[in-house]
Protein backbone atom coordinates (compact mmCIF):
# COMPACT_ATOMS: atom_id res chain seq x y z
CA UNK A 1 0.00 0.00 0.00
CA UNK A 2 2.81 2.26 -1.15
CA UNK A 3 0.32 5.68 -2.12
CA UNK A 4 -1.71 4.88 1.42
CA UNK A 5 1.53 5.43 2.95
CA UNK A 6 2.40 8.14 1.38
CA UNK A 7 -0.63 9.80 1.75
CA UNK A 8 -0.31 9.14 5.57
CA UNK A 9 2.94 10.22 5.51
CA UNK A 10 2.76 13.64 3.47
CA UNK A 11 -0.61 14.86 3.60
CA UNK A 12 -1.98 13.66 6.72
CA UNK A 13 1.45 13.97 8.89
CA UNK A 14 1.34 10.38 10.59
CA UNK A 15 3.29 7.70 10.59
CA UNK A 16 2.13 5.29 8.15
CA UNK A 17 4.05 2.28 9.91
CA UNK A 18 1.25 2.70 12.97
CA UNK A 19 -1.59 1.84 10.97
CA UNK A 20 -0.83 -0.09 7.41
CA UNK A 21 -0.45 -3.46 9.35
CA UNK A 22 -4.21 -2.98 10.13
CA UNK A 23 -5.49 -1.52 6.87
CA UNK A 24 -3.21 -4.41 5.40
CA UNK A 25 -5.67 -7.15 7.62
CA UNK A 26 -8.89 -4.81 7.07
CA UNK A 27 -8.00 -5.29 3.43
CA UNK A 28 -7.53 -9.31 3.78
CA UNK A 29 -10.67 -9.96 5.21
CA UNK A 30 -12.70 -7.86 3.12
CA UNK A 31 -11.38 -9.45 0.06
CA UNK A 32 -11.49 -12.76 1.28
CA UNK A 33 -15.28 -12.02 2.22
CA UNK A 34 -16.17 -10.31 -1.40
CA UNK A 35 -15.20 -13.59 -3.06
CA UNK A 36 -18.92 -15.01 -0.95
CA UNK A 37 -20.35 -11.89 -1.03
CA UNK A 38 -20.63 -8.44 -3.29
CA UNK A 39 -19.06 -5.92 -1.21
CA UNK A 40 -17.01 -4.01 -3.53
CA UNK A 41 -16.32 -4.62 -7.12
CA UNK A 42 -15.26 -8.55 -7.93
CA UNK A 43 -12.31 -7.14 -9.71
CA UNK A 44 -10.71 -5.41 -7.05
CA UNK A 45 -7.32 -6.85 -5.93
CA UNK A 46 -6.37 -4.53 -3.49
CA UNK A 47 -8.89 -1.85 -1.65
CA UNK A 48 -6.06 0.76 -1.54
CA UNK A 49 -8.27 3.37 -3.92
CA UNK A 50 -11.21 2.66 -1.43
CA UNK A 51 -9.60 3.57 1.93
CA UNK A 52 -7.69 6.88 0.29
CA UNK A 53 -11.56 8.08 -1.23
CA UNK A 54 -12.33 7.54 2.61
CA UNK A 55 -9.78 9.36 4.49
CA UNK A 56 -9.02 11.98 1.69
CA UNK A 57 -11.01 14.86 3.62
CA UNK A 58 -8.79 14.49 6.29
CA UNK A 59 -6.41 16.57 5.20
CA UNK A 60 -9.18 19.78 6.15
CA UNK A 61 -11.41 18.27 8.12
CA UNK A 62 -11.21 17.82 11.85
CA UNK A 63 -12.75 14.87 14.06
CA UNK A 64 -12.89 15.72 17.60
CA UNK A 65 -11.25 12.87 19.94
CA UNK A 66 -13.99 10.43 20.79
CA UNK A 67 -16.50 11.46 18.46
CA UNK A 68 -19.46 9.48 18.00
CA UNK A 69 -19.94 8.56 14.20
CA UNK A 70 -22.93 6.97 12.19
CA UNK A 71 -21.27 5.82 8.99
CA UNK A 72 -25.30 5.31 6.71
CA UNK A 73 -25.42 3.02 3.42
CA UNK A 74 -21.48 1.75 4.72
CA UNK A 75 -21.29 -1.57 2.35
CA UNK A 76 -17.97 -2.85 3.42
CA UNK A 77 -17.31 -0.43 6.21
CA UNK A 78 -16.37 2.67 4.12
CA UNK A 79 -15.19 5.40 5.28
CA UNK A 80 -16.03 4.47 8.40
CA UNK A 81 -13.93 1.51 9.11
CA UNK A 82 -10.55 3.64 7.76
CA UNK A 83 -11.73 5.82 9.74
CA UNK A 84 -11.86 3.87 12.57
CA UNK A 85 -8.25 2.76 12.56
CA UNK A 86 -7.03 6.26 12.34
CA UNK A 87 -9.00 7.46 14.99
CA UNK A 88 -9.50 4.48 17.30
CA UNK A 89 -11.10 5.97 20.03
CA UNK A 90 -14.04 6.93 17.89
CA UNK A 91 -16.96 5.36 18.97
CA UNK A 92 -18.93 3.92 15.60
CA UNK A 93 -21.98 2.67 14.22
CA UNK A 94 -22.28 1.01 10.16
CA UNK A 95 -24.93 0.87 9.46
CA UNK A 96 -26.74 -0.28 6.20
CA UNK A 97 -30.18 -1.98 5.18
CA UNK A 98 -28.59 -5.23 3.56
CA UNK A 99 -28.09 -7.71 6.24
CA UNK A 100 -25.40 -9.46 4.23
CA UNK A 101 -23.13 -6.64 4.51
CA UNK A 102 -24.18 -6.31 7.93
CA UNK A 103 -23.37 -9.54 8.80
CA UNK A 104 -19.51 -9.74 7.12
CA UNK A 105 -19.16 -6.57 9.09
CA UNK A 106 -19.94 -8.02 12.79
CA UNK A 107 -16.73 -10.39 11.79
CA UNK A 108 -14.29 -7.75 10.49
CA UNK A 109 -15.64 -6.34 13.32
CA UNK A 110 -14.95 -8.98 15.19
CA UNK A 111 -11.76 -10.46 14.29
CA UNK A 112 -10.10 -6.81 14.21
CA UNK A 113 -10.58 -6.62 17.45
CA UNK A 114 -12.73 -2.90 16.73
CA UNK A 115 -13.59 -1.52 20.07
CA UNK A 116 -17.06 0.59 20.59
CA UNK A 117 -18.04 -0.21 17.03
CA UNK A 118 -21.35 -1.95 16.01
CA UNK A 119 -23.10 -3.17 12.36
CA UNK A 120 -26.65 -2.17 12.21
CA UNK A 121 -28.66 -3.79 9.58
CA UNK A 122 -31.54 -1.16 9.28
CA UNK A 123 -32.85 1.56 7.15
CA UNK A 124 -31.06 4.91 8.13
CA UNK A 125 -34.06 6.89 8.59
CA UNK A 126 -36.10 4.18 10.79
CA UNK A 127 -32.91 3.82 13.01
CA UNK A 128 -32.45 7.75 13.31
CA UNK A 129 -35.92 7.97 15.04
CA UNK A 130 -35.68 5.48 17.25
CA UNK A 131 -34.50 6.50 21.18
CA UNK A 132 -31.42 5.47 21.51
CA UNK A 133 -29.99 6.60 18.32
CA UNK A 134 -32.23 10.18 17.56
CA UNK A 135 -29.86 13.23 18.53
CA UNK A 136 -27.01 10.85 19.86
CA UNK A 137 -24.12 11.62 17.18
CA UNK A 138 -21.60 13.99 16.60
CA UNK A 139 -20.96 13.46 13.00
CA UNK A 140 -22.95 11.18 10.14
CA UNK A 141 -21.09 10.03 7.17
CA UNK A 142 -22.17 9.26 4.04
CA UNK A 143 -19.79 7.97 0.77
CA UNK A 144 -21.62 9.31 -2.67
CA UNK A 145 -24.81 6.90 -1.56
CA UNK A 146 -27.61 9.22 -2.89
CA UNK A 147 -28.03 12.73 -3.67
CA UNK A 148 -27.55 15.54 -0.85
CA UNK A 149 -31.26 15.75 0.05
CA UNK A 150 -31.91 12.31 0.62
CA UNK A 151 -28.97 12.18 2.52
CA UNK A 152 -29.84 15.29 4.64
CA UNK A 153 -33.26 13.37 5.13
CA UNK A 154 -31.74 10.18 6.13
CA UNK A 155 -29.01 11.68 8.20
CA UNK A 156 -30.88 14.66 10.26
CA UNK A 157 -32.66 13.17 13.33
CA UNK A 158 -29.11 11.57 14.46
CA UNK A 159 -27.01 14.23 15.26
CA UNK A 160 -27.09 16.15 18.09
CA UNK A 161 -26.69 20.07 18.28
CA UNK A 162 -23.69 21.14 16.98
CA UNK A 163 -23.46 18.01 15.12
CA UNK A 164 -22.88 17.66 11.83
CA UNK A 165 -23.52 15.74 8.33
CA UNK A 166 -20.67 14.86 6.41
CA UNK A 167 -21.21 13.81 2.77
CA UNK A 168 -17.72 13.04 0.44
CA UNK A 169 -19.22 13.71 -2.90
CA UNK A 170 -17.62 13.84 -6.38
CA UNK A 171 -18.24 15.97 -9.61
CA UNK A 172 -20.89 18.72 -10.02
CA UNK A 173 -22.98 19.37 -7.44
CA UNK A 174 -25.20 22.34 -8.30
CA UNK A 175 -28.63 20.67 -8.86
CA UNK A 176 -27.88 18.35 -5.86
CA UNK A 177 -27.44 21.89 -3.81
CA UNK A 178 -30.09 23.16 -5.31
CA UNK A 179 -32.05 20.73 -3.77
CA UNK A 180 -30.80 20.63 -0.53
CA UNK A 181 -30.94 24.43 0.64
CA UNK A 182 -35.07 23.62 0.32
CA UNK A 183 -35.11 21.18 3.54
CA UNK A 184 -31.74 23.30 4.98
CA UNK A 185 -34.14 25.26 7.40
CA UNK A 186 -32.37 24.87 11.21
CA UNK A 187 -28.93 24.36 9.65
CA UNK A 188 -25.81 25.58 7.99
CA UNK A 189 -23.68 24.37 4.91
CA UNK A 190 -20.25 24.71 3.65
CA UNK A 191 -18.29 23.06 1.05
CA UNK A 192 -14.62 21.96 1.03
CA UNK A 193 -12.71 21.41 -2.40
CA UNK A 194 -9.90 19.34 -2.44
CA UNK A 195 -6.76 19.23 -4.67
CA UNK A 196 -4.32 16.51 -4.54
CA UNK A 197 -1.08 14.91 -6.55
CA UNK A 198 -2.86 13.10 -9.46
CA UNK A 199 -1.24 9.92 -8.34
CA UNK A 200 -3.29 9.06 -5.51
CA UNK A 201 -6.68 9.25 -8.26
CA UNK A 202 -8.79 11.11 -5.87
CA UNK A 203 -10.22 13.86 -8.13
CA UNK A 204 -12.68 16.32 -8.53
CA UNK A 205 -13.52 15.18 -4.64
CA UNK A 206 -15.34 17.40 -2.49
CA UNK A 207 -16.74 17.36 1.17
CA UNK A 208 -20.33 19.00 2.21
CA UNK A 209 -20.73 19.67 5.76
CA UNK A 210 -23.98 20.82 6.83
CA UNK A 211 -24.37 21.58 10.28
CA UNK A 212 -26.87 21.31 12.60
CA UNK A 213 -26.99 25.22 15.05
Amino acid sequence: MKLLSDFLKYELSTDPAAFLHTFSRYEELLLTWNKKINLISRDLRTIEDLILNSIFFLKEYKINTGAHIADIGTGGGFPGIPLKILYPDLTLNLIDSVGKKTMVLDDIIKNMNLQNTAAINSRAEELSLKQEHKGKYDIVISKSVAPLDKLFLWSKNFINPGGEIICIKGGGLEVEIAGLIRLMKGHKMRIIDFNFDNKYNIEGKKLVVIKKL
